[in-house]
């Protein structure tokens, strides 16, 4: 099976080595058993990397196959997923798939014994195959679950609670790219990330597309790999929020990282009956968020997070 593998890095030297370590040591550990083997074919965005993640990277790894693609420091993660995702498209091989995995995770020696599971248990469910989301948990934790997928509790409210493992695939309405394996199927099927998200959300707005497209979309059975949940709740965000003047709100939301507008874009193109409330309940957030926490509070936003 060939295999490209999709990432984008940015001043995350040691992580980047060490997420390229474990993924060809758990490819190797696959294809010491596995009758069809896979051939992994790395494409890596170095979007501006100024602590030598680059150099690092074909110094450690001088006889893989790795194509570092060039970014300048502006492709934040969306668009730096697509610009590497583009390159191994663009090459014309023939992929298999495609394994989309952020530089700060490392997959463990079952993750393709995982990912083709899940594969194959979704081709089996709908007969037609799609993306299978890899389960990671808390590095040193493995009962404590940090990405992989999520499924709606109340879709009204925007309310979801993240998968637990539980043995076998299941199905999820929306899907992480911490480890996320995508049948070049689905790629025909419907391209790449949208682009019109820079930073966030890119990986769940394309699960939810791949549900229009009438493509599967499975977790693995169990954890496959690890990486640290670095992103603040929802609640910690509208405290930090409560502390800054406006214009520092205004900065904070509509910088790539924290993005209204990457949120936004995924409501309109995915849920577009919510946009007008989500429209609103951003702007009450921006001008007066003591009022948004209170309203998000009355509205249980946070009861099952």
């Amino acid at each position: 099976m060939k295999i490209a593998a999709i990432l984008t890095v940015h001043n995350r030297r040691q992580k980047t080595l060490s997420c390229l370590q474990h993924l060809f040591s758990a490819a190797q550990a696959y294809n010491r058993t596995a009758q069809d083997t896979v051939a992994l074919t790395v494409f890596l965005t170095d979007d501006g990397c100024t602590d030598g993640t680059a150099e690092a990277v074909r110094t450690a790894f001088a006889d893989a196959d790795i194509r570092i693609l060039q970014g300048d420091g502006q492709l934040f993660w969306a668009g730096g997923m697509r610009r590497a995702w583009r390159a191994a498209i663009d090459e014309g091989t023939h992929w298999d798939f495609f394994l989309l995995l952020n530089d700060d995770t490392n997959v463990a020696d079952n993750v393709f014994d995982e990912l083709l599971e899940a594969d194959r248990h979704g081709a089996a469910t709908s007969g037609r195959h799609g993306l299978s989301s890899g389960i990671t948990c808390e590095p040193g934790h493995p009962d404590v679950i940090s990405y992989g997928g999520l499924n709606f509790v109340n879709k009204t409210r925007g309310r979801q609670v993240l998968l637990q493992p539980s043995g076998q695939p299941q199905h999820i309405d929306m899907s992480h790219a911490n480890i996320l394996l995508v049948h070049a199927e689905a790629v025909e099927c419907m391209g790449i990330f949208h682009e019109g998200f820079q930073h966030g959300c890119a990986d769940i707005d394309y699960s939810m597309m791949a549900h229009r497209h009438g493509l599967p979309v499975f977790s693995t059975s169990h954890v496959c790999g690890e990486c640290e949940c670095d992103h603040g709740t929802s609640r910690d965000e509208i405290d930090l929020l409560c502390t800054m003047t406006l214009a520092e709100r205004r900065q904070y939301v509509n910088s790539p990282t924290h993005s209204d507008r990457d949120y936004l874009l995924f409501v309109r193109r995915n849920m577009p009956l919510r946009y007008p409330i989500a429209a609103l309940l951003r702007s009450i957030r921006l001008r007066f968020p003591r009022l948004y926490r209170s309203i998000t509070h009355f509205r249980g936003v946070y009861k099952s997070r």
